[in-house]
């Protein structure tokens, strides 16, 4: 089981607007994972994205190399087919998606995967973009700075909202993780919702989506414990039940 507060900005997101017991099972998720989640290759995809988003969209092999990789695998059960054709249609929808709405002045450096952490109060947030955003800004030495983060979930699409939310979690990460990387701007930070082929900026007004961010950390912060220890103690008792 994981000792510490944690959690991903996919459910930080999904948490920040989720009922009570949605909320509940999100904590219960991240300190004991399920044994059987569907193994969707999102995190290759996205690396191979990276390489995509890079070159403005215009170079997309290391996306078919991917595909071709996994096409190439026998499925062992339906369960991994079906991961499978999931993978493929994702990384579909990356080639085809169109990124007319990241600057075209920007030099879009891939981000390695070794990145500086985030943590909101005491619970660590894994913000994972694969790109950085640098564009000279006019009158100033310092370059505008922002980070582009895929989103890939094929059941929960961004709305206006949540994808507000997202792009601020994004800002605020730049501003505090990359200081040294140039000044950055809520303009320049974007995340690509690769199923619905939509690109979503930053808003402008990000105070009290911080807050909001900060508050739901605050309270997976203090309700870790007691969450855990209710786990813990449910497995005991059913290894008890067992003898």
């Amino acid at each position: 089981m994981k000792t510490e507060p944690q959690i991903s900005a996919n459910k930080l997101i999904e948490y920040c607007f989720a009922r009570s017991t949605r909320r509940t099972a999100i904590i219960e998720d991240i300190i004991r994972p399920k044994n059987f989640l569907l193994d969707t290759r999102y995190n290759e995809i996205e690396r191979a994205m990276m390489h995509f988003i890079e070159t403005h969209g215009h170079d997309d092999s290391r996306l078919s190399q991917l595909d071709r990789a996994l096409l190439s695998r026998q499925p062992a059960t339906s369960h991994d087919e079906q991961r499978l054709l999931t993978a493929h249609d994702a990384i579909e929808l990356c080639r085809t998606m169109s990124l007319a709405k990241l600057p075209t002045a920007a030099k879009l450096n891939g981000i390695s995967d070794s990145q500086p952490k985030f943590f909101l109060g005491s619970v660590s947030v894994s913000v994972r973009p694969t790109n950085s955003v640098k564009v000279p800004q006019t009158g100033r030495k310092e370059l505008g700075f922002g980070l582009v983060k895929p989103y890939l979930c094929k059941t929960r699409p961004l709305t206006t909202e949540t994808s507000a939310l997202h792009a601020a979690l994004l800002h605020w990460y730049a501003e505090e993780c990359f200081e040294d990387a140039g000044e950055a701007c809520a303009e320049l930070c974007f995340v690509v919702d690769v199923f619905a082929q939509k690109i979503f900026a930053a808003p402008s007004s990000f105070s009290q989506r911080r807050k909001l961010l900060a508050a739901s950390c605050q309270e997976i912060a203090d309700r870790w414990q007691s969450i855990r220890a209710r786990l813990i103690a449910d497995e005991v008792a059913t290894r008890k039940r067992l003898k």
